[in-house]
């Protein structure tokens, strides 16, 4: 028999080694693959809130894993194929932080069958561990609400006695059913506007009654709301539409008197009118 050479005799012997776990976890990271829509699933820090986890992490280091799902591109929904991917779904501020300033951290890594899966644990993962803002709050239950709707083909849970979701997610989160379908109507009028103008509302840059967002998910839009001077106009349009259809007096009341508003300033204005515009803008104030 031929004698082996050296390099053929350290490939048989290294071929069936498995890489180290730190090589395993650098190759992960290098690899690591951030969806726009998981990202802006959750509601953004604030600015003070962003700066402050920075300074915690220059100071202290990252100290809870990132949470990565180890799947494939098919199913991850980003092409067709089987190629394993890893999507960040818990912690993309700090990745943020810690690829700006060369900072090592580490790796969770989960298994979920689908994105919606994903989805609903990013929701309820944030629920459970943030201090939020009342709307933002509101926000994450309502995609939770609508995300199990999806995920169970309507307003039932597939379970014996198909259990009501709202009436569900209610005595999970210690609220009743109605405001659950309220903030399944508030996440879906937020998902109707541009990402940037959603954040800044979540955040409270912007300021919208809520009554006025829960009537925009009643809108049909083909393409996302930009600024609350086309939501306005949009909600304008359709007031009438919507004076009808709404099951909230208080949505229905900000929008009529939106309309009454504009419609008087669209004149030559007499003492009379603004009077009346006086009044109406006094009567949203209260609402608002």
């Amino acid at each position: 028999m031929a004698k082996k050479d050296f390099m053929n005799i350290m490939k048989e012997k290294t071929s069936d080694l498995r890489p180290s776990l730190l090589s395993s976890e650098e190759n992960i990271k290098s690899q690591i693959v951030i969806l726009d829509q998981l990202r802006d699933l959750i509601p953004p820090l604030t600015g003070d809130e962003l700066h402050q986890l920075e300074l915690n992490i220059l100071k202290h280091g990252v100290k809870d894993p990132l949470s990565i799902w180890e799947t494939t591109a098919a199913i991850a929904q980003i092409d067709d194929s089987n190629t394993p991917v890893y999507v960040l779904i818990d912690g993309h501020n700090r990745y943020d932080i810690c690829k700006k300033n060369r900072l090592d951290y580490r790796i969770n890594l989960l298994k979920f069958t689908s994105l919606d899966e994903v989805k609903d644990y990013m929701i309820d993962f944030q629920l459970g561990r943030r201090n939020l803002s009342p709307e933002q709050a509101s926000y994450l239950r309502g995609l939770r609400y609508l995300q199990q709707k999806s995920m169970r083909g309507g307003d039932k849970f597939s379970t014996e006695g198909q259990q009501d979701v709202s009436i569900a997610l209610g005595t999970e989160y210690g609220v009743s059913s109605r405001t659950i379908k309220r903030d399944g109507e508030f996440a879906s009028g937020l998902n109707k506007l541009s990402t940037s103008l959603k954040q800044e509302i979540l955040t409270g840059k912007q300021k919208l009654p809520k009554a006025t967002i829960n009537a925009i998910s009643k809108l049909e839009t083909s393409e996302p709301l930009e600024s609350i001077e086309q939501i306005t106009n949009e909600l304008s349009k359709n007031s009438q539409v919507y004076s009808t259809t709404s099951e909230d007096p208080q949505s229905n009341q900000v929008i009529k008197l939106q309309s009454e508003i504009r419609e008087i300033a669209k004149g030559n204005l007499s003492k009379y009118d603004c009077e009346s515009m006086l009044s109406r803008i006094h009567q949203l104030l209260e609402i608002l």
